[in-house]
């Protein structure tokens, strides 16, 4: 005979005693855990499953019924040190104000005459139904949105033909609920699913809904689902006279009345739940004593003596400051009561950590306790999600999108009233969260709007078919021609081969004609083969161009037939809604930025104002770590898996400095980091998916971060300093009787780079230092001195240098060498207020500044599209790159920029960047950065960074000097950097416009000429002469006057001229005749021709020859001997560098020029009068 399996509660016989005391079988439970000891074997009790299948074994041993109940009762039992722990632990699992058990009924129980009762056995005639209820609506907050809750969603008509609007009325009086209503039917179907409410001691007022309140690995968390706005109980009496029975349900038909509060009477107001109850912190005892008042356990005396006597706990104090460790070593209570007296510890520091929050908050913008628009919109969208959970099943209940759309677009809008100045962040935050407000509505299309585009596409479906129709006439056309042509050319071809065949046997059957007979047959073919050569060439490319005609024709109809299928597959398609899988969820975003610019600001505020329930407070990682393997893991899990608990609204967690959570993993990554990364990307579309989880992070280190973590989180958000009108914006928060309006122009330019924190801290010293000092000095104002070097303190304080100084402190220079230089000169200098860039022009993001040339060149583009360049001369102040920093900076003011880098050898010092890849390292991160903002400034200081070499070289020619770059490999980085410089024409959008901007500052001419030939930068009229004499003179050939010689400019080196610098004389002649050395040699050459005319003379003319001497060197004149003389120099005299496109003709007046210069000598004219002065006595 088989033996029936029994139910655990019957097998430890739990019996309910007529004074309220509950009791079971010790002897049962004892027997219990000693075979469960045996069976187990002392394995460690931590492994759920070795436990679970030992005491499924042992339900099978026993014949007691294995169900979850069971199971989950018994398992509790034997993780328990004692048998005392182990029985105080299931009785306390079955005690509570309300029991949902159903009838469990014992056979040997029904033998015994007195059958004791079962906690959980319901006697159903017992259970009495509950006809008239009345529910009281708890408002705890004075908002009127509120009301209008309650009056368009608690009070809609869902299920009801009414066709009034029902107004709920607030004079604190009880009036009938409407049937069909949301409220109605809430109040029914939480009824239902509790079933039977059993209640131990007397309750005349019956909290609906309960909070959430657990315990895990990472802390207490409570979840209220009315967000502390409002409450639902229920009551019989609202005297409080009269008590619910013992046992009852809600009848199926029973009469609902409503009544609206601001406050609950203070009638039994011990029988308040969890959901109001907060116990008292004054004392230890007062704090137990309320802890068991809420829980309804009778535990009080036993709690507080095992705290106080045995564990020397006597005040509230030293309950709060205990440790993890201190809480484990508590062994006279239970496990449940450590459990039970933690939650509420936790949940009074969590409490008093938002008090000082809220009072942290100011008073103008807040009051505390209460909510902004966004936040209390969000609120009651949550509130409606629950109640349509609960309703899911019932008809007339619309589903609602995850976040009110209304939410989304105010949240970013009060943040931006509250003072945080986004610079189009916010913009691109809205677009992420807008899936989750999408409604069921607006996915169904008007079938209006779809009937008139089908119509369209009908049209333009028929138009194609008739274009299609068209271009295969034409397709068939161009075949048929090329057919024609193609047959013409071969027919060509073989005419000619024809031809040649019969050209080739006609020459072999005349071999024995004369030659003259041959070459008229060759000229002959030569000719005709010509004409068919142009013949077949002229049909060739007629059938070019019928090919060409065809491919685009064929292309066309292509592209219509693609265009055709298109709109034929939307037509035969069933387009009536929207296909729910193209709004894709995001699952999380992350915020990325230096340090100081609100992230975390951003994320504190983010979740409440736009409807998305936090997990947990926001958490720094390292909160999460923890020194044990796996608690970490443990911790992450339970706090995820809390999402679960809330199905109908979308969750979060906050994580600020997630990086260190989620670093990048390697081959040296140890365990315990994989691990943590691992449970992070299970819970996110991993094994185990959170599907209404999101995780809300930033990270100052986005490179060092998991790529698959990455990749997960959809929204990546960049977070930078404020712009130029940002930080004004900032600035204007101070008083204008505390700081003048162009001081703070001054300081808008001077706080560039400045973070929001460091902004907010200089209006703070700022605010402070005037009030200070006006206390000594009644009369005070703030100078621009005294702003500059308040600024310099803040922005050493936050670290944002450029170079080795700070910019408020560089402007205060520049401020000190203004005043000096205009009291030198006596007059007033330009201030740095001049030092814009010019509305009107269309720039390309491209500047050169020359600090030899002494200007500053901007590149522009012009209204026909050709790039120009306009040119503003340098202060008498900018000397150095320091000192243009004031001019670059206002120039970022015009502009709006958000970031100005300045890249010179200073920066690569201070990163350490000595060895070629840390340097370019460092270049990487920072042009990195400047990509990150939509309007950036990076400035290139090139001679610090490349660096010259310039080498002399003495040789015959005389000295040579070259010039090289000396680190050729970031002069590369730099040129192709500043050539993607780019600002967009297109975006009417200021603060979406993308602006990259590109300033090179140079000092050495070659490297100037260099870099903006290397970068194509537009050249000034100026340069471009300059080039064009540079070309002259490195391809234009050249007569030098002097020795008549050839020669290119470039390459007119000392030494490469021979020439004769003085006059001509007749050494033959008794006055010496002088003569210029073109007027000898054409005497020379006169005489010669004589010579050969007659005869006769050319004995005394070849006398004669050598008669002209050179008085330089005294060598003598030879016709057809070249012009080299004694003297050796460059080519060229005078302006004989000007162009010569006559060939190489010299200029007979430069020559003449070039003679009379030498004729005219001092020194030869006065060797020529000593010359003619030694001949006077011969």
């Amino acid at each position: 005979m088989s033996t029936e399996n029994i139910p655990i509660l019957t097998y430890l016989s739990i019996t309910k005693h007529p004074d309220g005391n509950v009791a079971l079988d010790k002897e049962r439970l004892r027997f219990l855990r000693i075979k469960f000891a045996q069976s187990y074997q002392g394995n460690d009790l931590d492994d759920d499953h070795l436990r679970r299948q030992t005491i499924e074994q042992l339900f099978e041993n026993l014949h007691i019924k294995k169900d979850v109940m069971s199971l989950d009762y018994v398992d509790l039992a034997m993780r328990e040190r004692s048998d005392s722990d182990a029985e105080f632990e299931i009785l306390e699992k079955f005690r509570g104000s309300v029991q949902y058990l159903e009838p469990i009924t014992s056979p040997e129980k029904k033998k015994s005459k007195n059958p004791p009762s079962s906690l959980n056995q319901i006697d159903e005639t017992k259970v009495k139904l509950v006809n008239d209820i009345i529910c009281i609506i708890h408002k705890k907050s004075p908002q009127s949105e509120i009301n209008d809750f309650i009056s368009d969603f608690l009070f809609q008509q869902v299920q009801t033909s009414a066709q009034s609007k029902y107004v709920p009325l607030y004079d604190g009086s009880v009036y009938p609920l409407p049937h069909g209503t949301i409220l109605d039917l809430f109040i029914r179907q939480q009824m239902i699913d509790r079933g039977t409410i059993t209640f131990m001691r007397p309750r005349s007022r019956f909290c609906l809904v309960e909070p959430i309140s657990l315990t895990d690995e990472f802390d207490s968390w409570a979840f209220d689902h009315f967000h502390n706005l409002f409450d639902f109980w229920l009551t019989i009496d609202l005297t409080n006279k009269n008590h619910f029975p013992n046992q009852w349900k809600l009848h199926a038909n029973a009469e609902i009345r409503y009544i609206i509060v601001d406050q609950l009477s203070d009638i039994d107001a011990d029988q308040t739940s969890k959901n109001t109850g907060r116990p008292t912190t004054k004392s230890l005892e007062s704090f137990l004593r309320g802890i068991c008042r809420i829980e309804d356990n009778g535990k009080f005396s036993e709690w507080f003596k095992a705290l106080v006597e045995d564990e020397n706990i006597h005040t509230y104090s030293h309950l709060t400051n205990l440790n993890q460790k201190e809480w484990d070593r508590i062994e006279k209570l239970p496990m449940n009561a450590l459990k039970t007296i933690k939650f509420y510890v936790d949940r009074e520091k969590q409490t008093v950590e938002e008090r000082k929050t809220k009072r942290n908050v100011d008073s103008n913008q807040r009051k505390e306790a209460s909510y902004s628009k966004a936040e209390i919109r969000a609120n009651l969208h949550m509130i409606k999600l629950y109640v349509i959970r609960q309703l899911e099943d019932q008809d007339g209940i619309e589903t609602l999108p995850k976040l009110d759309a209304y939410c989304v677009e105010k949240a970013f809008d009060e943040m931006r009233e509250e003072g945080y100045e986004d610079d189009g962040l916010f913009d691109e935050m809205k677009l992420f969260f807008q899936p989750l407000t999408i409604t069921d509505d607006e996915l169904t299309i008007d079938s209006s709007l779809l009937i008139a585009l089908n119509k369209e596409q009908l049209a333009e479906k028929r138009s194609l078919e008739d274009e299609i129709t068209t271009l295969n006439d034409s397709l068939r056309q161009e075949e048929n021609s090329l057919r024609q042509l193609n047959e013409q050319c071969d027919a060509a071809k073989e005419k000619r081969n024809q031809d040649y065949q019969q050209y080739k046997l006609d020459s072999s059957r005349n071999e024995n004609r004369s030659y003259r007979k041959q070459l008229e047959a060759d000229q002959s073919w030569a000719k005709k083969s010509d004409e068919w050569k142009e013949k077949i060439n002229s049909v060739n490319r007629k059938i070019t161009q019928h090919e060409n005609k065809f491919k685009d024709i064929e292309t066309d109809k292509m592209a219509k037939e693609n265009l055709l299928k298109i709109i034929e597959q939307n037509l035969s398609a069933d387009n009536s809604k929207i296909d729910n899988r193209l709004i894709k969820l995001h699952r999380g975003f992350i915020m990325y930025g230096p340090p100081g610019t609100g992230k975390s600001v951003i994320m504190s505020k983010l979740a409440k104002k736009i409807g998305i329930a936090m997990l947990g407070p926001p958490l720094a990682a390292g909160e999460l770590e923890r020194p044990l393997v796996g608690q970490s893991e443990a911790i992450i899990l339970d706090l995820c898996m809390r999402g679960n608990r809330l199905p109908h609204l979308m969750c979060c967690v906050s994580i600020d400095e997630i990086d260190s959570l989620a670093p990048k993993r390697d081959e040296d990554s140890s365990e315990g980091k994989v691990a943590k990364i691992s449970v992070l990307l299970s819970v996110i579309e991993g094994i185990k998916d959170v599907s209404n989880l999101m995780f809300f992070s930033a990270t100052n280190r986005l490179n060092m971060m998991d790529e698959a973590f990455l990749r997960r989180m959809s929204g990546k958000f960049f977070v930078g300093r404020p712009s130029s009108d940002a930080r004004k914006r900032i600035l204007d928060g101070i008083p204008k009787v505390i700081l003048q309006p162009n001081i703070k122009e001054k300081l808008s330019t001077a706080t560039t780079n400045f973070s929001g924190a460091a902004l907010k801290a200089l209006t703070s010293a700022i605010t402070v230092h005037y009030l200070a000092q006006k206390r000594l000095n009644n009369k005070y104002e703030i100078r621009e001195e005294d702003a500059l070097i308040l600024a310099d303190r803040t922005a050493r304080q936050y670290q944002l240098f450029l170079g080795l100084n700070t910019l408020p402190r560089l402007l205060l220079h520049n401020l000190d060498n203004r005043r000096l230089l205009s009291r030198n000169a006596n007059h007033g200098s330009r201030d740095s207020t001049e030092f814009h860039l010019p509305e009107t022009y269309r720039f390309t993001g491209k500047i050169i500044i020359s600090l030899h040339d002494k200007c500053v060149r901007t590149e522009v583009i012009q209204k026909n599209n050709q790039r120009h360049i306009i040119e503003d001369s340098l202060r008498k102040t900018e000397e150095n790159l320091q000192q243009l920093l004031e001019r670059i900076t206002s120039y970022g003011n015009d502009r709006n920029v958000q970031l100005l880098q300045l890249i010179d050898l200073n920066l690569l010092s201070s990163k350490g960047a000595y060895d070629e890849k840390k340097i370019f390292e460092t270049l990487k991160e920072r042009y990195d950065e400047c990509m990150e903002y939509k309007r950036s400034m990076i400035v290139y200081d090139l001679d610090s960074l490349v660096g010259v070499n310039q080498s002399e070289s003495e040789s015959s020619m005389g000295t040579s000097t070259s010039t090289s770059i000396v680190n050729q490999s970031i002069y590369i980085y730099v040129t192709s950097r500043f050539r993607e410089a780019a600002i967009e024409a297109s975006c009417t959008d200021k603060r979406q416009k993308n602006e990259r901007w590109a300033i090179a500052v140079v000092r050495d001419p070659f490297l100037l000429k260099k870099f903006t030939t290397d970068v194509d930068f537009t050249l000034t009229n100026e340069q471009i002469e300059q080039d064009e004499e540079e070309h002259r003179r490195s391809t234009i050939t050249l007569v030098c006057v002097k020795c008549r010689d050839h020669y290119v400019e470039s390459d007119n080196k000392m030494g490469s001229c021979n020439y004769h610098d003085g006059f001509v004389y007749d050494n033959l002649a008794r006055d010496s005749k002088k003569y210029k050395p073109s007027r000898a040699i054409e005497e020379l050459n006169r005489e010669e021709f004589i010579s050969y005319t007659n005869p006769k003379k050319k004995e005394e003319i070849e006398k004669g020859k050598t008669r002209f001497k050179y008085i330089c060197c005294y060598a003598t004149v030879q016709v057809g001997a070249g012009f080299n003389g004694c003297k050796k120099g460059k080519h060229g005299f005078g302006n004989s560098k000007k162009k010569n496109f006559e060939g190489q003709i010299l200029d007979k007046q430069m020559i003449d020029k070039w003679e009379t210069a030498c004729d005219e000598n001092p020194e030869y004219n006065q060797q020529y009068a000593d010359l003619f002065d030694s001949r006077k006595n011969i």
